[in-house]
């Protein structure tokens, strides 16, 4: 074969290469074109706003092909998103609600909610049909068709929307209760004057024992009636027992308004103010049992003043809190930190410290949520700092850490600490100085001072550290370090006077003008401790008077009165104090001139006598030189710790909109019997709820045909919580057989009854043997004569009390046995038991 022959096939097979590449390309665009996944072209289309295509949407919409329909509808959500206006199409798309596709009918929701304010003649076309669908046997479209009709912001509609509620609250499934009572709220704030009826709904709602819906009515009770305990009476025992059943929100919102509730129905746990004191309580155990040979007297008073720590607190009290514990241990940061403030407000304080180790694990999260907690610990930690003692080390700050976060820690670090732990944290904090943030540096220096107004042992060895970091090159670290030592500083004392001498020689150096004016100032305030420092730093201040920032003259000004007052005569005192005022009369700032024609009219005679500056010359010394108090150094958190712990107003520091202080406890207890009522029955107190059958139930059976139904037609449930899954259903059918005796259900003849029905079939296949031994003993056939009598009298029972047995009868039916194989089937089983 020649080589032109080779090349000629070579081009052949990469033609036929590429023409089967192209069909496969094709092929499978088409395949998904047909299976709806859009490629780069048809993506593209979904923003595409040419008049062409919208024609194109339009046609799309009124097609009967719910494809096309689907693409239309979400070519128009797609807009939405873009931020377009295509309210064109509103009563395009109001035709496409009553379309049997659970896909479109979404997204003509999603377009009504959007849309329906502005065209509200248009919106009230659709309400029939939500009204219809509030009958449909899909929970899911029972449940948006309220949702949407509810989310409509048009006034008139909401009578209408208060019929649904209505309605949907009485509906057998509960994620349709649920959504009644999301729309609770939204028909308050559409019409306020529907209060009173809403209140009565939320009342038949809250006596729903769904895990799922008792979370929802809660939080429609803090929109419409928040105050409304006696709501709360009925129902507060079985709030406390299906706190860990409900959803995490549903869990916060029922311990808000328990929490609400116990402050307004028990007595105060903290009687003697152990709640407000910064020593851990004592825990007092009252011993009833006195020992053989002890003193009577003696144990009589022990007793009795333990008798007095012992507050016994009420049950539905103890109740409450007992619930609440197994939630610390929540994955979600908000339920731990609502239980936390349930038992920080509530709970006795010696049974506070439960709450401290569930906080400290929530400090693992994300930033945003450990600022957070760290705020509310440091809230809590103001007055019982005894709760994280322990964790004193789980609050060190590190590098990788934002700073508004280190900055909490020192709050909380400088609060919980103690003698005990003093020395360990001040180590700590000299590593804090070296950071090259020179916010959290001023920070950590405040720290040490504030923990020498908390530690008062340990603030000699804080203003030594002071001191120590009076010799660091970084100017900020210095100065930082001369003002809060001001601070501390202020009261005159001999035994502190080297540390204002200290600090005297850093003038010549230091820049920072305020750091400069604490000095001068605190020069004033030692000028009778120290008379021959005060003179000569005056001496120097004046010299380099006109260069000084104002801060700092004014300090000067105020030295120099502070002297004259206590040396009036001294002639070289006086001499620089008329200098010194002559070059502040023409200052540029007008403060500094005002304090020295004040000062002026102070320390220089004058020939003019004034009754009023007499008298201000006498008491000139007390004025310029009066005692401090000792110095409090507060942090932020201090000025916010007047708001609820868990509240946003705390991590603004001030009140927002919404915000509700707790209320005080009862001076006397209120009625307690108003708790005990009997268990409430009605539909929404029924253990069985059985789903409708269609798409979003429980049943597969409409998926499958007709002639795969159970129980003619019947498709099988299955319960949605724990208490309503002891309801009847096919695949429980023989929970209808429940035996009573008096108001509770009889197990034994349940376990009777399904143990007969299991070995129905393997006692057939053995009739013969078992009629034999049967009939040859006589003894046992009496006794089982007797129990069968009783099984009759209870199936009359059965009867009175209203349960059901049709589904036992089909078994019966089907398994093809008659009434005596059935009989002496039983008997066997029983002999053999």
């Amino acid at each position: 074969m020649e080589v032109s022959d080779y090349i000629n096939s070579a081009k052949t097979f990469a033609e036929k290469a590429a023409k089967l590449s192209q069909k496969m390309s094709q092929g499978l665009v088409d395949n998904a074109r047909e299976l709806g996944f859009p490629g780069s072209e048809s993506g593209a289309q979904y923003f595409d706003t040419s008049e062409e295509k919208m024609r194109n949407i339009k046609r799309q919409l009124d097609s009967k092909n719910d494809r096309e329909k689907l693409d239309g509808l979400k070519r128009l959500i797609a807009m939405i998103s873009k931020g377009r206006d295509v309210s064109e199409f509103f009563p395009d798309v109001v035709k496409n609600v009553v379309s049997q596709n659970i896909e479109i009918r979404k997204l003509v929701y999603i377009f009504l909610l959007r849309y329906a304010e502005q065209e509200p003649d248009l919106a009230l076309l659709s309400i029939n049909s939500f009204q219809k669908d509030l009958s449909d046997k899909n929970q899911i479209i029972r449940a948006m068709a309220l949702r949407v009709m509810s989310g409509i912001r048009v006034p008139v509609i909401s009578p209408i929307v208060l019929l649904g509620i209505k309605k949907c609250i009485t509906d057998p499934s509960p994620y349709v209760r649920k959504t009644a009572a999301h729309a609770i709220p939204k028909c308050y704030s559409l019409d306020d004057s529907q209060k009173e009826a809403l209140i009565e709904v939320i009342a038949t709602l809250l006596k729903d024992r769904s895990n799922i819906v008792i979370g929802s009515t809660i939080m429609a009770f803090n929109e419409v009636c928040p105050n409304r305990f006696d709501l709360i009476h009925p129902c507060y025992r079985k709030l406390c027992s299906m706190l860990g059943d409900c959803d995490e929100w549903g869990q916060m919102s029922i311990l808000g308004v328990l929490l609400r509730y116990g402050r307004n129905q028990f007595l105060n746990p903290n009687p003697n103010g152990e709640d407000a004191s910064r020593i851990p309580p004592k825990q007092s155990v009252n011993i009833n049992n006195k020992s053989f040979y002890s003193d009577s007297e003696s144990d009589s008073e022990s007793d009795q003043i333990q008798a007095d720590d012992i507050v016994e607190l009420d049950v539905d009290h103890e109740l409450l809190l007992k619930s609440c514990v197994p939630l610390l241990q929540s994955r979600n940061s908000g339920v731990v930190l609502a239980v936390a403030k349930l038992y920080y407000y509530l709970a006795p304080a010696v049974e506070a410290e439960k709450i401290a180790k569930p906080l400290v694990r929530l400090l693992r999260t994300h930033r945003e949520q450990c600022y957070v907690v760290l705020t509310n610990i440091a809230t809590m930690a103001l007055k019982r700092p005894y709760l994280f003692e322990s964790s004193l080390q789980q609050f060190f700050a590190q590098s990788s850490e934002p700073v508004f976060i280190r900055d909490t820690k020192l709050d909380i670090l400088t609060t919980i600490t103690t003698e005990v732990n003093i020395h360990t944290l001040l180590t700590e904090l000299q590593q804090y100085v070296k950071s090259p943030n020179k916010d959290f540096v001023a920070a950590t220096i405040q720290a040490i001072a504030r923990c020498a107004s908390t530690v008062p042992t340990a603030a000699d060895k804080c203003l030594r550290l002071l001191m120590k970091l009076l010799r660091s090159k970084n100017e900020l670290v210095v100065a930082e370090s001369v003002l809060v030592l001001t601070r501390l500083l202020q009261v005159p004392s001999e035994e502190r006077s080297r540390s204002v001498i200290a600090l005297v020689k850093l003038l010549d150096t230091l820049k920072v003008p305020m750091a400069r004016a604490n000095i001068l100032w605190l020069v004033g305030q030692y000028a009778e401790t120290l008379p021959k420092v005060g003179p000569d730093v005056l001496r120097q201040a004046v010299k380099n008077f006109a260069n000084e920032d104002h801060v700092t003259k004014l300090q000067i000004l105020t030295l120099s009165a502070k002297l004259i007052c206590l040396n009036a005569t001294h002639p070289t005192l006086n001499s620089l104090n008329q200098y010194l005022l002559n070059l502040a009369r023409y200052d540029i700032d007008y403060d500094v001139r005002d304090r020295a024609r004040f000062l002026r009219a102070l320390t220089i005679p004058s020939q003019e006598e004034k009754p009023g500056l007499n008298q201000l010359k006498e008491h000139l010394k007390t004025i310029l030189l009066s005692n401090k108090e000792p110095a409090v150094i507060e942090s932020e958190v201090q000025a916010a710790s007047e708001y609820n712990i868990g509240s946003l107003s705390l991590l603004a520091h001030q009140p927002l909109p919404g915000y509700e202080p707790l209320p005080d406890f009862p001076q006397e207890q209120p009625d307690a019997s108003v708790r005990d009522v009997e268990e409430l029955e009605g539909w929404s107190g029924s253990r069985t709820v059985v789903m409708e059958s269609g798409f979003g139930s429980d049943s597969f059976d409409s998926y499958r045909g007709s002639s795969h139904r159970f129980n003619s037609g019947a498709g099988a449930s299955t319960a949605l919580s724990g208490v309503e899954a002891m309801g009847s259903s096919s695949m429980y059918s023989s929970s209808a057989n429940f035996k009573k005796k008096g108001n509770d259900y009889d197990l034994d003849a349940f376990y009777d009854e399904s143990s007969e029905e299991d070995e129905s079939e393997s006692s057939q296949e053995d009739d013969e043997t078992s009629t034999s031994e049967s009939e040859s003993d006589d003894d046992d056939e009496e006794d089982e004569d007797e129990e069968e009598e009783e099984s009759e009298e209870e199936a009359s029972d059965e009867e009175q009390d209203g349960i059901t047995t049709e589904e036992d009868s089909d078994e019966d039916s089907s398994s093809g046995l008659s009434s005596e194989d059935e009989d002496s089937n039983t008997k066997v089983i029983r002999k053999t038991r």
